[in-house]
């Protein structure tokens, strides 16, 4: 069974799993980082970022729209509080237990003190006892007495304190409470209307776009909903786009609306899943014109109906592309590309990653992951089917894979997915002998994925804002494992992160899909914000884990102060030279730690290029445009704007391109 017909199996599998053994996600590259940033709400399924800012946003599939809030990584301080015996008032001063520590201090004790929530100590100097809350962080002297407050010593989320013999005060930081982000509710179904909701994005002027589904009876519709941003309110104002006519309850049916905005903001592309698992008849219907297909609509448009009927929907321009079982996820890479991961059968056939294109059909039912449907063929006998012999699924208990004479007709040629030439990901059945081989050991490729890995969290870097190994490349997760025992037949460990080396070879791509994350907690979904991928895990304590790969080399430190302080202020800097061809230096100083972007647009306010999208220390900092675009094209000559981002604070100069 595949991993999204069943989130509500899985939600009710919450308990067991929560009472399993805690463990965190491991890099399997020594230059990948791990952190979590927080925990998320029950139900959370989607990620997405606004491109003109990168702040983050989630949805549950009850319909809530929520901004994540992401602190920077902590200091480890301790507040060190010497009181004066005749004021009673304490002077404090911090220190960063990974910087320097004063001499003399004990510094066993005190990170003792934090380990262990110590809130009561006795002063050896004056015999009195404190204590504090851990909660309010206010220090006591009962029965009421404050003696000192976190404004007073500084410290957010105290773990616990202590006192030395010399009766000085220490409070320990809670550094892991410290680092936990949050989740600001924004919206919910009451505002937008839908309360079965498991698609999102953000389109370049910072709207809303949702996947939605309702019913009637047990027949569905999907939805595609924008919420229009009002930069003047910052509100969004909602309506649905389109609606599809009723799609007929199947076999194994897939409501899971993937939906994702064209770069340029005129499209919405949604997913309609299949209504079965392999086009097997089901209420006297196969697969019907609005299902296992790719949807694409006017972003601007308003209560739409989307046909039902054949000829009328081909004829609509709403049909993109057919054939795709389920694509619960697509993405667009940095060159306009539009790809999408799809969720192969109960049978063991591969899971597949296409190259999605207007009027392609992807094969589904006839062919699936580039092998035949052998349902389909006057000969099929399930006794001596391979794919399902050794396959516990519940379709092949109810016997669901049967001779089929009736399957009609493939409708016309069919497009592959993407060749997996390994080294990862890439474990297939031989359909002559059962046995389960890795391809690419073979030197075969898979089209796409191991069977039953479920692929999810498609990602691109469309910033080229990774190092070179990774840059402009894709990422995809896979959760099979999480919901899906089947894939514990094919021997492949899930639940990770992938990197994916795409090349066009002839009219497709091909690639070598590679896993550098292993052991999450059902990823089901991710976004990319310069060099960190954050993932978003279903299951367990539901983290929102953040990935940082190596950053691109596009800037170049001045370390090397000569002496001077670091800097005081943030300052962007005017560029030189200026006009410029065909390169032109840029300059910019911060004076914190945070997420730095620097990125030019052209004078309509269209982003052209990401020179920097990565988390900085205060510095000096150069780097240079070539003048040419995220896809590697020139830009044309004229004026362009670059603008430096730190958190909340920006900065923009123009400069002028001649050729």
């Amino acid at each position: 069974m595949k991993f999204i017909y069943v989130i509500i199996a899985i939600m009710g599998m919450l308990l067991n799993l929560t009472a399993q053994a805690a463990a965190a996600p491991v890099a399997l590259r020594d230059d990948v980082q791990i952190r979590l940033v927080t925990s998320l709400e029950r139900g959370t399924m989607r990620i997405a970022k606004d491109p003109r800012d990168n702040v983050l946003y989630t949805l549950t599939t009850s319909g809530t729209i929520s901004r994540v809030e992401i602190k920077e990584e902590p200091a480890a301080l301790v507040a060190r509080g010497v009181l004066d015996d005749n004021t009673g008032e304490f002077t404090w001063t911090l220190f960063d237990l990974n910087i320097e520590i004063p001499a003399e201090t004990p510094i066993d004790e005190i990170l003792s003190a934090g380990e262990d929530g110590n809130n009561r100590a006795v002063n050896p100097v004056d015999g009195k006892r404190y204590g504090m809350s851990l909660t309010v962080g206010d220090i006591l002297l009962p029965p009421r007495t404050v003696v000192a407050t976190p404004a007073d010593y500084g410290i957010d989320f105290p773990a616990g304190f202590f006192i030395d013999e010399a009766g000085i005060f220490y409070v320990v930081r809670d550094v892991e409470k410290a680092n936990m982000s949050s989740q600001v509710p924004l919206y919910t179904s009451s505002d937008h209307g839908y309360e079965d909701t498991q698609g999102l994005a953000v389109g370049p002027d910072g709207s809303f776009y949702l996947g939605a589904t309702t019913r009637v009876g047990k027949d569905r519709m999907t939805h595609a909903v924008r919420g229009r941003l009002d930069p003047a309110t910052g509100d969004h104002t909602w309506a649905t786009i389109a609606s599809t006519e009723l799609i007929p309850k199947g076999s194994k049916d897939h409501p899971h609306p993937g939906v994702a905005v064209s770069p340029d903001g005129r499209w919405v592309f949604i997913n309609s899943g299949s209504r079965t698992d392999h086009g097997e008849e089901s209420n006297g219907l196969r697969e019907v014109p609005l299902s296992a297909a790719i949807l694409r609509v006017p972003s601007d448009g308003e209560s739409i109906t989307i046909p039902a009927d054949a000829e009328v929907l081909r004829a609509s321009g709403y049909l993109y592309a057919d054939g795709l079982r389920n694509a619960f996820d697509i993405a667009f890479a940095g060159n306009g590309d539009m790809f999408a991961g799809d969720n192969g059968p109960d049978s063991d056939l591969p899971e597949s990653v296409a190259w999605v294109r207007e009027g392609h059909h992807f094969g589904f039912p006839w062919r699936i992951g580039g092998v035949d449907n052998p349902t389909q063929f006057s000969d099929y006998d399930p006794a001596a089917d391979h794919y399902i012999r050794n396959n516990p699924s519940r379709l092949v208990r109810e016997e669901r894979f049967y001779n089929d004479p009736g399957f009609p007709a493939p409708p016309m040629v069919f497009t592959d997915p993407i060749a997996n030439q390994g080294p990862d990901a890439d474990r297939f059945r031989d359909p002559l002998t059962g046995e389960v081989n890795d391809a690419s050991d073979l030197g075969l490729a898979v089209y796409t994925l191991t069977p039953h890995s479920s692929p999810l969290g498609l990602v691109f870097d469309v910033d080229n804002a990774l190092s070179p190994e990774f840059m402009g490349d894709g990422f995809l997760l896979r959760i099979g494992g999480q919901c899906c025992d089947l894939i514990d037949i094919f021997d492949d460990p899930d639940q990770d992160l992938l990197h994916m080396d795409l090349e066009k070879v002839g009219d497709n791509y091909e690639g070598n899909f590679t896993r550098i994350v292993s052991g999450f907690s059902g990823p089901i979904d991710a976004e990319i914000v310069g060099n960190k991928i954050y993932v978003v895990e279903w299951t367990r304590d539901r983290g929102l884990w953040e990935i940082t790969l190596p950053p691109g080399a596009g800037m170049t430190a001045v370390e090397d102060f000569g002496g001077e302080a670091q800097p005081e202020h943030i300052v962007l800097a005017p560029n030189y030279p200026n006009p410029f061809n065909p390169n032109t230096t840029i300059e910019y100083q911060i004076d914190r730690l945070g997420m730095v972007e620097v990125a030019i647009f052209d004078m309509l306010g269209r982003k052209v290029r990401t020179l920097v999208a990565a988390e900085q220390g205060p510095g000096r900092y150069r780097l240079q445009w070539d003048g040419l675009t995220a896809k590697g094209a020139p830009a044309a000559s004229g004026v362009y704007l670059y603008r430096l981002q730190v958190g909340d604070y920006r900065e923009t100069r123009r400069l002028t391109l001649l050729k």
